[in-house]
């Protein structure tokens, strides 16, 4: 395809039917990954049990999917110009239902395996995803789109928190994997007849190319480099939360499987809300680092609360605090990934935003292992909790720096 014709490409109107078409192929991708990822940290004591392992340990497995997923933005963040944005949202799901099938496996070997082709498989998604929505969405309307397709994020946890348990008390957990796989299959099939979407690849552009030169260009540009630093922040906080509720809440307050992952799901719901809302004013107020900026500071209120927490708290108040920080966590991902657009040139839309998705990838990798420690070398899962608000301090003073910062 020539320079020309992508460009006419680029600004080719989109049907209106086709267009929420695309939004939704790009939701379910998001809802599945994310399904996908959680699912283990949703079923942690019986995962533990049948593997062997405390279940706390469910975090180290969730940083390994991490560490894979940075590989693949290191190494695959030019995917979508060479291959196309949806061929790379179909090859990533593949790689995340074959790791699905490895999880099956009742091995320590399949599960590292599986870890790894899922950090690499969803760790090329979102990327792609962007490259679509910054290609075809009204810039009015730009957060608000995001936030409503950041919305596949939460529901995909909801799907895991909420279903995988209630089918592992009705049979055995490794039927709410197969089921998940099979979904996400589904997906690849339809995503195969939405190849349309790739008109504007190009063939000859480099797949492999230097890994570090996106993330040169995050700390070159001020904003970038501190909106980055408070994505570590917003990532690391909310895997926090869908990785240990659901242990905490069985070990620690004594809650049953199903009630502990009902409790996630209303985190994940109110995550929902807050993402949705979040977007709708970041974009009437034309400020996104404003509506984030009011998100660490939830998030630094909800930290210290967690702290107090204990077996005797009644459980509306347990349910409120896990709302709040579902709102508080769960809210940011849309508006950022706009604002991150917004500061990259059209042509590194992709490799910018896979070089800012490093930051909360390691954002992923590092605060479930921090949580781990604190509640190894502490006993409580309360105490771990308040390393939420420790990043929401963090990611405040990131955000203030960012708005202060020249371009």
């Amino acid at each position: 395809m020539t320079k020309s014709s992508r460009v006419s490409a680029a600004r080719a109107p989109v049907p209106s039917r086709a267009y929420f078409f695309l939004i939704a192929c790009l939701t379910a991708a998001s809802m599945l990954g994310t399904a996908a990822l959680t699912i283990l940290p949703s079923l942690a004591p019986v995962v533990g049990h049948s593997y062997g392992v405390p279940p706390v340990w469910i975090g180290y497995q969730f940083s390994l999917v991490a560490l894979f997923m940075t590989i693949s933005l290191l190494f695959l963040g030019n995917g979508s110009r060479r291959w196309g944005p949806v061929r790379v949202i179909q090859g990533g799901m593949i790689l995340v239902g074959v790791s699905l099938l490895l999880i099956l496996i009742p091995s320590m070997l399949s599960l590292v395996a599986a870890s790894a082709l899922m950090g690499l498989g969803y760790g090329v998604v979102m990327p792609a995803n962007s490259h679509l929505m910054m290609r075809f969405t009204p810039r009015e309307n730009l957060n608000l789109v995001f936030s409503v397709q950041q919305t596949g994020i939460p529901l995909g946890s909801i799907l895991a928190a909420a279903g995988a348990p209630a089918i592992a008390v009705a049979s055995d957990w490794r039927w709410a994997v197969a089921w998940l796989c099979a979904i996400v299959f589904a997906l690849v099939a339809v995503l195969a007849r939405q190849r349309h979407w790739d008109d504007d690849r190009d063939a000859t552009a480099a797949l492999f190319r230097n890994p570090f030169a996106g993330v040169g260009f995050v700390f070159v540009n001020s904003r970038l480099r501190n909106l980055s630093v408070a994505g570590f922040c917003f990532s690391g906080a909310q895997f926090c939360l869908g990785t240990y509720t659901v242990v905490a809440l069985v070990e620690q307050l004594g809650y049953g499987l199903v009630q502990a992952g009902l409790i996630l799901s209303l985190a994940q719901a109110a995550g929902i809300t807050s993402r949705l809302y979040c977007g709708w004013l970041a974009d009437r107020r034309g400020d996104s680092v404003a509506v984030l900026t009011g998100l660490t500071l939830a998030m630094l209120v909800c930290g210290a609360v967690s702290l107090g927490l204990d077996a005797t708290w009644p459980l509306l108040l347990v349910a409120l605090l896990f709302a709040s920080q579902g709102a508080a966590t769960i809210g940011w991902p849309g508006i950022y990934l706009a604002e991150v657009g917004r500061l990259c040139p059209p042509a590194q839309v992709s490799s910018g935003t896979s070089a800012s998705l490093l930051f909360t990838n390691a954002g992923r990798m590092l605060s479930p292992l921090a949580f781990a420690a604190i509640q190894a070398s502490t006993g409580s899962y309360s105490i771990a909790f308040g390393l939420i608000g420790v990043l929401g301090a963090i990611g405040l003073i990131a955000l203030r720096a960012a708005r202060h910062a020249r371009p």
